[in-house]
């Protein structure tokens, strides 16, 4: 069975149905690296990329002349082993995936005529499993070429268990990764071909910023003040939604989407169960929400969390939010639940207050709802207003705690025996995530500043 995905000039990509690849004729070359009918290729480190290329000979395209611009790329063979290899490696390691690969990718480079040439992306399916065809003009924009080679290496990961038919990326997911990739690792990944000699070694000029934005700044940058895009839009994107304006809000939203689920403490061990999942269901969802079913029973519940981060990211104007530290202060104020503790009858109560730990630990169920609640709320106002370098502090806070509340209500489990073990393993395991965000939360505190000696009002006044 073939599955054929074509990606021209809009975002995204669309699957069809089309004919048989004939690979076989593709391996038989790719001992050479030059063929008697002029095509040059090149085999990846690893093996799992066979690079094609060929230029019929003739005048240079007018769209070799745009390679010159940040915005495209002039591919070869060679260069293209490299960089494959290198984006497949990175987002591995976002996904925290170290599984063999078990699928060959052909790629096939063809002569560039347009800005708006069609890339095409084709599984097919043998005894020996899964092999796949990427068609790609010579000359492409950086993004479409990275975001070809991620739909492929994600497609290839999640057909590793299929049988009957092969698995439906979401837009979201290949688009999420293909910003995340870009805004990191542009320089590692997007290798152009030499522009200058020197003493008869070729170099390329490639320029680099020390800084790294954070998620939020990256994608700030792409929606320029508009709120990103329900989880509705982000599942089912419309035609007008994916092309200029409308594309760099899907493509901010869907980066924001994806990174903040990768900072979920089992975000890439549910993404991995994702995509392992994705060829048994016709829709991408029900492999989404089985994936992540300790946070997300239905897709209503996917709304509620997505509209923190979505909150957080139309709040963050650097004139409201607080110092540093003033900022660490209250995030502390807001994990210590506060108590009345009376020594008798007819004192007065002192006030004092209780770590999270210890709710968990030690308060029934009926007791720990509404405390816990009432954290989760006072994160979320939190996360308005705080310092950059606090924000993944108080979301890893609010996962934590609306993890365990999930876990502790859904254990499933009929006899009693039964529910309270599982209730106990819900709580241990958010005592010890507990306990290592503290030793985070430590780290960033800020240092006290130094005190005058002598303040101009502690200075005595000089005797006339």
């Amino acid at each position: 069975m073939t599955k054929q995905v074509q990606a021209g000039h809009r975002l995204g990509a669309v699957l069809a149905a089309t004919a048989a690849l004939g690979l076989g004729a593709l391996r038989s070359e790719a001992s050479a690296p030059v063929s008697p009918t002029g095509l040059v290729s090149a085999r990846s480190q690893s093996g799992q990329f066979m690079v094609y290329a060929g230029r019929s000979p003739g005048s240079i395209p007018p769209i070799l002349e745009v390679a010159k611009s940040q915005g495209y790329v002039q591919l070869e063979p060679t260069l293209v082993a490299v960089s494959c290899e290198r984006i497949k490696q990175i987002l591995l390691r976002e996904l925290d995936a170290t599984a063999p690969w078990r699928g060959t990718i052909y790629l096939a480079l063809y002569p560039a005529r347009s800005a708006s040439d069609t890339i095409t992306i084709t599984a097919e399916r043998f005894t020996t499993g899964w092999q796949y065809k990427l068609d790609m003009p010579d000359v492409v924009e950086r993004t479409r070429y990275v975001r070809s080679i991620v739909q492929m290496l994600l497609t290839e990961m999640a057909n590793r268990k299929a049988r009957a038919h092969a698995a439906e990326i979401p837009l979201w997911l290949s688009e999420g990764f293909t910003q995340l990739l870009l805004d990191s690792s542009a320089e590692e990944i997007i290798l152009a071909p030499p522009t200058e000699s020197a003493r008869g070694v070729s170099l390329s000029a490639t320029q680099s910023n020390a800084r790294r934005s954070t998620l939020t700044e990256q994608v700030q940058k792409k929606l320029r003040g508009r709120s990103p895009l329900s989880f509705d839009d982000l599942s089912w994107p419309a035609e007008d939604q994916l092309s200029g304006d409308a594309g760099d809000l899907y493509s901010g939203s869907a980066q924001l989407f994806v990174g903040e689920l990768l900072r979920m403490p089992d975000g890439r061990a549910n993404l991995r169960a994702m995509l392992d999942r994705l060829p048994q269901y016709l829709n991408w969802q029900f492999a989404f929400l089985e994936a992540f079913r300790v946070h997300f029973g239905r897709a209503l519940d996917v709304e509620k969390w997505w509209a923190l981060s979505r909150a957080q990211v139309n709040a963050r104007d650097p004139t409201q939010t607080w110092p540093l530290e003033e900022s660490w202060q209250k995030l502390d104020q807001s994990i210590h639940f506060a108590i009345q503790v009376r020594t008798g009858t007819n004192e007065l109560p002192l006030h004092a207050s209780v770590s999270l730990q210890t709710i968990i630990r030690e308060w029934d169920p009926m007791r720990q709802t509404p405390a816990l609640q009432g954290v989760l709320r006072d994160l979320e106002l939190l996360g308005l207003r705080m310092a950059p370098e606090l924000i993944g502090l108080v979301q890893d806070y609010h996962g934590v705690i609306a993890t365990y509340l999930q876990q502790r209500d859904r254990s499933g489990a009929v006899l009693p025996f039964v529910r309270k073990a599982s209730r106990r393993r819900a709580a241990e395991a958010a005592v010890q995530q507990l306990d290592a965000l503290d030793a985070r939360r430590q780290a960033l505190r800020p240092a006290p500043k130094p005190i005058d000696a002598a303040s101009p009002a502690e200075t005595p006044a000089t005797p006339r």
